[in-house]
């Protein structure tokens, strides 16, 4: 009889360890070795079941998310892969922090990980998701003792707008996030517009005419004087409302444009606009300097000053009203040839700024030798507090004055004003506005009060 029970034990031992161990193979076929996360295949069967769910019952979009970590190379790169496994380890419950348990996080590989929201509601309760998760990735993590901050790209895509199945929604969230990475806009909800992909021939001439026709328009980001929130100017902003694709972002048509010969006629359009728009604001009485952005092609064209003169002549506007942005990397392209455009938009007396300063390699040789009086220190590099002020000490050293982009809450323009930063841009004063709503936002004082 003890023989028997002993068997009978024995068998239920082996029988125990091989359920376990079979449940233990399949939770490791559906998890991230490294993170503990679902992996993709888990991911790709929630997704599937969240989809069933809502063709069945109705009232919830599911919402596929795609994220990823914008500076995890120069992590690996600097503090080797130890570091960077544990960064990817605590990207995971940093993201879960601000989602629903119904929610799903999963790390697809590498620095990619996605979110699905099963019963999201719209389009906009996903944007508003994807905000609070770019936030939390924008705090800086603790990684054996070193203070990283990396910050995210994030792409939605949304049942059913985007897409009917895992495959669509996924490839569309992956498109809108690199649509996210090139714009630098943190997130980005899908457009069918966004998609580099679709009909590149067509959409260079549906460009073309558009141009032609006079179809595009341009808003005005204000930008404020930190200290005080005084309106200190404008960004114009090109906006391409396409007849059949929707909004078509600038990250998708720019590039084509710098490539296909439209990137003059594009460039004067938007200047014409500008101008236009600032002569009208002062004639009521609102004298606003607007900047417009230059690309490499229009920097490193002769006749770029003759033609701004011309402009400003024909809506008598004074030279020291309009600004022009350049990126280094556009004046690096050809110092020599760009060194003379700008002495001769300098002598014509319009003021000249580098954008996205501190993105290039080339941020402090020769900046001295050129006639630049303002730059704008990239959104990426503001939440490296070390960076910013070494930045601003560089501007003040070389009479420059500092414009932040992408101030996003107050907490971040008390710390930038407290760091010498002249003036900043963001969604904290305001978005880009047409020209009228502009001029209403200026009357309201809105960011006066906000300083205030």
């Amino acid at each position: 009889m003890d023989i028997v029970l002993a068997a009978v034990l024995c068998g239920l031992w082996f029988g125990v360890g091989f359920l376990a161990g079979r449940a233990s193979s399949r939770s490791e076929a559906l998890h991230d070795v490294l993170t503990g996360l679902p992996n993709r295949a888990l991911f790709t069967d929630r997704v599937e079941r969240a989809l069933v769910t809502a063709r069945r019952v109705g009232g919830t979009r599911p919402v596929v998310m795609l994220i990823d970590l914008d500076r995890f190379k120069e992590v690996n790169d600097t503090l080797g892969h130890h570091h960077g496994d544990e960064l990817l380890r605590q990207v995971g419950p940093r993201i879960a922090s601000v989602l629903r348990s119904s929610d799903t996080v999963a790390r697809l590989g590498g620095d990619e990980f996605a979110v699905l929201l099963p019963t999201a509601t719209s389009a906009a309760a996903a944007v508003e998701v994807a905000e609070k998760i770019l936030q939390a990735l924008d705090r800086p993590f603790d990684v054996n003792g070193v203070e990283i901050e990396i910050g995210a790209s994030l792409g939605i895509a949304a049942f059913p707008d985007h897409g009917e199945d895992v495959e669509t929604l996924v490839q569309r969230a992956d498109v809108a996030m690199y649509g996210a990475k090139a714009g630098r806009t943190g997130s980005e909800l899908y457009a069918r517009a966004t998609d580099d992909l679709h009909d590149p021939v067509e959409l260079v001439g549906d460009l073309r005419r558009a141009i032609d026709a006079g179809e595009l328009s341009v808003v005005y980001q204000p930008k404020v004087e930190l200290a005080t929130g005084a309106l200190a100017g404008v960004e114009a902003l090109v906006r391409w409302m396409h007849p059949e694709r929707g909004l078509v972002l600038p990250s998708s048509f720019v590039t084509r444009a710098e490539h296909t010969g439209l990137m003059r006629p594009l460039t004067m359009y938007v200047l014409e606009r500008a101008l236009a728009q600032a002569a009208a604001w002062r004639r009521d009485g609102l004298d606003l300097r607007v900047a417009v952005n230059v690309s490499a092609r229009g920097l490193l064209d002769r006749g770029l000053a003759e033609d701004v003169a011309a402009l400003l002549r024909r809506y008598d506007v004074p030279a020291g009203a309009l600004e022009l942005e350049f990126t280094e990397a556009t004046i690096m392209s050809d110092p020599d040839r760009a060194g003379e455009v700008l002495e001769a938009l300098h002598l014509l007396g319009v003021r000249l700024a580098i954008d996205d300063f501190g993105t290039g390699m080339s941020s402090v040789r020769g900046l001295h030798r050129l006639p630049i009086e303002e730059i704008k220190i990239d959104r990426s590099l503001l939440p490296d507090s070390t960076v910013v002020r070494s930045t601003i000490a560089l501007a003040k050293s070389l009479g420059l004055s500092v414009v932040a982009e992408g101030i996003e809450d107050d907490h971040m323009r008390r710390r930038l004003a407290a760091l010498g930063c002249d003036f900043g841009q963001g969604y904290l004063f305001s978005p880009p506005l047409a020209g009228d709503e502009l001029a209403g936002w200026a009357a309201a004082g809105e960011s006066e009060s906000l300083a205030a």
